[in-house]
């Protein structure tokens, strides 16, 4: 059995999560992107990083 704190996928939808939330407090315009396609892209692929690690089952080594 894996804990759910040794996953690196949980761990990722942890990171992913937090890049989303800074994103939308200003973290985009401190590092100096604008453009507004990049930002979409971006969070989208927060988005999906964080779906990975909610459905993501730590019990099983062989699969999903």
């Amino acid at each position: 059995m894996q804990n759910r704190f040794k996953s690196k996928v949980a761990w990722l939808a942890v990171a992913s999560v937090i890049g989303f939330v800074l994103g939308n407090y200003g973290l985009y315009e401190a590092i100096g992107l604008t453009d507004q396609t990049y930002q979409t892209l971006v969070d989208l692929v927060f988005a999906a990083l964080a779906a990975f690690g909610v459905f993501n089952n730590p019990q099983n080594p062989n699969g999903f």
